[in-house]
């Protein structure tokens, strides 16, 4: 009895003993582990796109009274009874002249309880910028206010083929803005900032998320589709990353932050107590 609990008190030693060097030598591989400064930058750059994808999920008002939505009628051709709904809203954006393409997508599914959308209205507009976009949603808005419907959601896809461009520009940014905090950071702490010892990314998320568990797209076709179990935000029906003229550019955006680890160059002074 007693040489087994020795031969398990030796084991459960060893494997103490050798989580902690795994442990240790992880904690020597992270950035800064070794002594340093480290900082993360945020960076941002943008440029005008060369396109833009909108989107408008189209909702009735009597989606949001009287209960749970009626069972559908049965249509000889699907979807023809919401595409007539919405057809006044269509007139008026192809008046407006804003846009190279329009596209009526009526929902397969509906929500119980939900505002589920009578159709998803998809618009092209080519050169777009933030008073042309803005003249857009007032369009809609007013025409869907004239059939008494709501405009649920509007959603936005910018493109450009300057990514690398802004990618770079975004990057430089957020390198000079770690240098720029690391700085402060040094002489508060009394040490002088030596040279870089390490780099990493650190996730951003510039979009929000649509429907969960689901891949949406980007704000730009500069960045990569994202989970939308990431971040959080449901909208039934909808496929692009909410578009707010009073807050958006209406330009592709791009945003990185990297952490940056500095040496310690040596004591300057000592810090106040």
């Amino acid at each position: 009895m007693t040489r087994s609990m020795s031969i398990v008190t030796i084991l459960a030693l060893f494997g103490s003993l050798t989580l902690a060097s795994l442990a240790s030598a992880a904690a020597q591989d992270a950035p800064g582990a070794g002594g340093g400064v480290t900082i993360t930058g945020s960076g941002m750059a943008s440029g005008p796109a060369e396109s833009a994808s909108m989107e408008f999920l189209i909702v009735s008002q009597d989606a949001f009274y009287g209960g749970p939505p009626q069972a559908p009628e049965v249509e000889a051709t699907p979807g023809a009874m919401a595409r007539d709904t919405v057809r006044p809203i269509v007139d008026a954006i192809e008046a407006s002249g804003a846009v190279e393409s329009i596209e009526v997508v009526i929902p397969l599914t509906t929500e119980f309880y939900s505002q589920s959308p009578l159709a998803r209205i998809d618009v092209t507009v080519a050169n777009p910028d933030l008073d042309g976009l803005t003249s857009l949603v007032n369009v809609v808005t007013q025409a869907a206010a004239g059939e008494r419907l709501l405009v649920g959601y509007v959603g936005g896809h910018f493109e450009t083929s300057g990514c690398a461009t802004l990618e770079r520009d975004a990057r430089e940014a957020a390198l000079a803005d770690a240098q720029f905090r690391g700085g402060i950071q040094a002489e508060l702490l009394g040490v002088g900032l030596g040279e870089v010892v390490a780099t990493a990314d650190v996730d951003t998320f510039s979009v929000e998320a649509l429907t969960y568990g689901a891949p949406v797209a980007p704000a730009s076709n500069c960045d990569a589709v994202v989970s939308a179990s990431s971040v959080g935000q449901f909208s039934p029906g909808a496929t692009l990353p909410r578009f707010d003229p009073t807050s958006d550019s209406g330009q592709v955006e791009i945003h990185r932050q990297v952490q940056v680890t500095f040496a310690i160059d040596g004591a300057e002074s000592t810090p106040a107590s």
